[in-house]
């Protein structure tokens, strides 16, 4: 059975719907996985929240290829996938077609993670490629990560998630149990109110799916890896498309494509590279 929690407040009716920042389609969302490999980690667990708060949908699920594991971090074994009435991937991906579509019919949606660039995007869209599920073109994802990082650059120890939500949103700071999907959810949808209210853009950093011609033309920012003092826009490399077409010229060769960033775009940070290198063969293997 699927789980849904009403977080505050009663079900409203649908409303009309614009482009306004403040009246976008904003879903939040977060996994637990199998793994942290792009192409073979499975979802085990996904929850999704509305922008008023309200949980769409709380599914544990069992990978596709049937590997249970990273329990240790998120407590998720063989028995509590039998417990929770996990579903199929395949069923899964056609459950959150199903829900969005309920809900916002044939409107824009953006799905809202933390580190969405870096790793939950790329599995969300490689499970529902392998279940040969399309993603409707219209759905977008915004990174709550590089937004964070950007206005509060001091914050401190880190930039995980837990340590943002304690300095954020410390009159909510209850007992939380960390790496449970709903509960980071949770946290990233308050998270995103106390960003909203200072009115920032978070356009910023949205961007297409990885598998659709649109993200060619996603800011360069978008791209996990990339820092302002690249200055890639400055050198005339301003979308996703601009640095996947260096990636081409240097047909998809790693070294080469190394090579090209260090000597013509003054790029040495391996961490930079190595990101973007990855992302890369991301998006070629979407193309595919």
């Amino acid at each position: 059975m699927i789980l849904y929690y009403i977080l505050s407040g009663k079900m409203e009716n649908k409303f009309k719907r614009n482009n306004s920042e403040m009246e976008k389609n904003y879903v939040f969302y977060d996994l637990e996985t199998n793994g942290l490999d792009y192409y073979t980690t499975g979802i085990m667990q996904i929850s999704m929240i509305d922008v008023n708060g309200y949980v769409l949908l709380n599914q544990y699920v069992y990978p596709f290829d049937k590997r249970i594991d990273c329990s240790a971090i998120h407590g998720i074994d063989e028995q509590k996938l039998i417990d929770n009435n996990a579903i199929e991937t395949t069923e899964l991906c056609e459950l959150i077609k199903r829900i969005l579509r309920e809900k916002y019919e044939r409107d824009d949606i953006y799905l809202v993670a933390y580190n969405n660039f870096g790793y939950d995007q790329i599995i969300l869209e490689n499970n529902f490629k392998i279940t040969g599920i399309k993603m409707p073109s219209n759905w977008y994802f915004t990174d709550m990560f590089p937004i964070i990082k950007e206005i509060y650059p001091d914050l401190k120890p880190n930039f995980k998630l837990a340590t943002v939500f304690k300095n954020l949103c410390s009159e909510n700071d209850t007992d939380i149990q960390y790496h449970c999907a709903l509960a980071d959810t949770t946290c990233l949808y308050q998270i995103f109110k106390i960003v909203r209210s200072r009115n920032y853009d978070f356009s910023r950093y949205t961007r297409s799916l990885l598998h659709s011609d649109l993200i060619n033309e996603s800011p360069i920012r978008t791209i996990n890896g990339y820092h302002k003092a690249m200055n890639l826009e400055g050198k005339n490399i301003k979308t996703i498309g601009d640095l996947y077409r260096l990636f081409q010229k240097v047909e998809y060769k790693d070294i080469d494509f190394e090579d090209c960033l260090k000597t013509s775009y003054n790029i040495y940070s391996k961490y930079g590279i190595s990101n973007m290198i990855k992302h890369m063969k991301v998006i070629k293997h979407f193309k595919i």
